[in-house]
């Protein structure tokens, strides 16, 4: 039984991750922007199971969060670093204030929640962390450069502390999706997916049960052996190898 934490909880792919290390789990920690209903029904689900349930309210961007998440913690075994939104821009039309607010989420958080989550495991001589990128930060997309540059740098990242960790017993790896339907890209509209899905080989996207999959896998003892690895959920979209 282990303790996990899962960024941006509340739907979509961290929904389905943090249901399903729920199977597994003794203590799970929830962050999501608020404390809303969809977030408020996994806690009640996680506790029916007998898992401890903390709320981590708050941005991700905000050192006070991740301070909050940890507050308390001696141990953690899993990070999942999955908050994250998704604008559309041509950079001509991209505001500072757009560009520093996407970096900020997505990149800055999961260095915000990546450091006190090494401290613990470094310490304890165990633990996995999965960041979620996406197939964008390896193809990049037009009208979308702040949210490719952002899941880029998270894949960096992730290399850059799989190699630092390695050594302590530390497994960090990403799993980079291609088009999911979550609430994120469903608020986007029908025409949207549907010429989405033709971006990839399997001519349909994905589900948050099929990332969350990937992502239940490298955080378990069936990874063992896998650190630094970008994990690819995207229909074939990305051939990697």
């Amino acid at each position: 039984m282990k303790t996990y934490l899962v960024t941006g909880a509340a739907q979509g792919i961290g929904f389905a991750v943090a249901h399903m290390l729920g199977e597994r789990g003794s203590l799970a920690v929830l962050n999501d922007l608020q404390e809303s209903p969809a977030l408020l029904t996994l806690a009640d689900e996680l506790r029916a199971r007998g898992v401890e349930v903390r709320l981590a309210i708050g941005d991700v961007s905000d050192p006070e969060t991740a301070e909050r998440a940890f507050g308390g913690l001696e141990r953690l075994d899993v990070l999942i670093n999955n908050a994250g939104f998704l604008q559309e821009s041509a950079l001509t039309e991209l505001s500072f204030e757009e560009w520093d607010r996407m970096i900020r989420v997505h990149l800055y958080g999961a260095f915000l929640f990546c450091k006190p989550a090494a401290t613990l495991m470094k310490r304890q001589g165990s633990g996995a962390i999965v960041n979620i990128a996406s197939d964008l930060g390896q193809l990049g997309c037009a009208n979308l450069c702040h949210y490719s540059a952002a899941k880029g740098g998270i894949i960096a990242l992730t290399k850059s502390l799989a190699r630092e960790l390695a050594a302590d017993g530390v497994r960090v790896n990403g799993v980079a999706p291609g088009g999911t339907l979550t609430p994120m890209v469903e608020r986007l509209g029908e025409a949207y997916i549907r010429e989405e899905a033709l971006r990839y080989p399997m001519l349909r996207l994905g589900t948050a049960e099929e990332v969350a999959a990937a992502v239940v896998f490298l955080a378990s003892d069936n990874a063992s052996f896998m650190t630094g690895q970008i994990l690819g959920v995207n229909g074939g979209g990305v051939m990697n190898g």
